[in-house]
């Protein structure tokens, strides 16, 4: 059952400087993500791929189109329906430094979703959820009062992860979450992530160039090209059939991980997916 459903969506974004042209980021995208399934959207840089995972949220206001989730169409919501709703959409960010106030706690950083969402509980019930969620991604406690600056890029991401399911939400955007990391630490956050949207259901649509990750990771792709949605199919058929030369052309230049680095995914050896791993209990 689709849980979103983006229908012919247009965005175009103004001449960066004067004379220039303006910016067709999207262009009549359509697409839908079931409930508890990762869609893959993958292209290259300036394909429009972060672009249609800001308007999945509505962090970005299309020009024409339709965003819905559970049939709701975001674009209609006032500020006090939208706000509601953000509490089943959340966004996991490629930098995790950068998207980590640098002055605030974990505690507080992790704290801040149910803050907003869920005013009516105590400080001390929020402090529990905290200690837990933080526990729940592989973090002690007590980094609960360290500053992000205090952590590796691996645990940053962890906070990041932390602080999108402290809501519990059904729908999460991950934008390029492990692209900045070290090969040995994403095969840890992918499976991470898996283990959690086994557990709480959630659907994700995970932006990524990395045809070797999406491999691992998803459930169905849709490549983007140019602002347009060129070819979207299962995972496996994508990969054993693709159709469209650009998404031919993405596969012929993928590229194995160096030989001479930690092999990323040697803890999914044997599986089909990273989600299949963690299913039968294999350490990542």
């Amino acid at each position: 059952m689709s849980l979103v459903e983006i229908e012919d969506v247009h965005k175009v974004f103004p001449a960066r400087q004067r004379g220039g042209e303006p910016v067709h980021a999207l262009k009549g995208v359509s697409l839908h993500v079931n409930e508890g399934e990762t869609l893959a959207v993958i292209g290259e840089s300036g394909s429009g791929k972060s672009t249609l995972g800001r308007v999945a949220l509505r962090l970005i206001d299309v020009d024409s189109g339709a965003v819905r989730i559970d049939g709701k169409d975001l674009g209609a919501m006032d500020a006090n329906t939208l706000r509601r709703q953000r509490a089943d959409m959340q966004l996991v960010f490629q930098e995790p430094f950068e998207s980590l106030n640098p002055r605030m706690a974990i505690g507080a950083i992790v704290a801040e979703p149910l803050q907003i969402h869920q005013p009516q509980l105590g400080t001390t019930e929020i402090r529990r959820q905290v200690l837990s969620t933080l526990e729940h991604v592989g973090l002690p406690q007590s980094f609960a009062d360290r500053l992000p600056g205090e952590l590796s890029g691996g645990q940053q991401q962890r906070v990041g992860i932390a602080r999108a399911i402290i809501s519990r939400p059904r729908f999460v955007v991950l934008d390029e979450p492990t692209s900045s990391l070290d090969l040995s630490i994403r095969a840890q956050i992918l499976a991470l992530l898996a283990e959690l949207q086994r557990e709480y259901s959630m659907a994700y649509l995970f932006v990524s160039h990395d045809m070797h990750t999406v491999e691992w990771v998803s459930d169905r792709i849709a490549v983007m090209y140019l602002g347009e949605i060129v070819e979207t199919k299962p995972t496996r058929e994508l990969f054993d059939a693709p159709e469209h030369p650009y998404t031919q052309t993405l596969l012929s230049a993928r590229l194995s991980p160096d030989p001479r680095e930690p092999h990323a995914y040697k803890a999914f050896a044997g599986h089909k997916t990273v989600r299949d791993a963690v299913e039968n209990q294999e350490p990542a």
